[in-house]
């Protein structure tokens, strides 16, 4: 499948976070989410799924399993099924958030 942004509707979370699910395969997500400065992805672990996210803009202060981190455009962080985790915006910036196996909650 060929996509372009276009035809990706958003998904508005809160006034500081939106998500665009990218079009995916029952194994593997790809999300593009968007935070405004400040905004908040809560700590939170999933049981089904492992997680690998990569900075496209901004910076993002990052928790995953107890290790604070700030990180920008080029880093990343990988997150094991049962491990807490979360991000806050330090200011504007995009994550590209990848899950094995496909995250059917975010889906409609």
């Amino acid at each position: 499948m060929i996509f372009t942004n276009e035809s990706v509707p958003i998904q508005v979370l809160d006034p500081r976070c939106e998500r665009r699910v990218l079009p995916h395969t029952q194994g593997l997500m790809a999300v593009e989410v968007r935070f405004k400065k400040g905004g908040i992805g809560s700590p939170h672990a999933h049981e089904d799924h492992e997680q690998v996210s990569y900075v496209l803009s901004g910076s993002f202060e990052v928790t995953v399993g107890g290790e604070t981190r700030v990180i920008g455009p080029g880093g990343g962080f990988t997150v094991e099924r049962n491990v807490l985790h979360g991000v806050k915006a330090l200011e504007d910036g995009t994550l590209l958030d990848c899950f094995t196996p496909l995250r059917r909650d975010f889906l409609p």
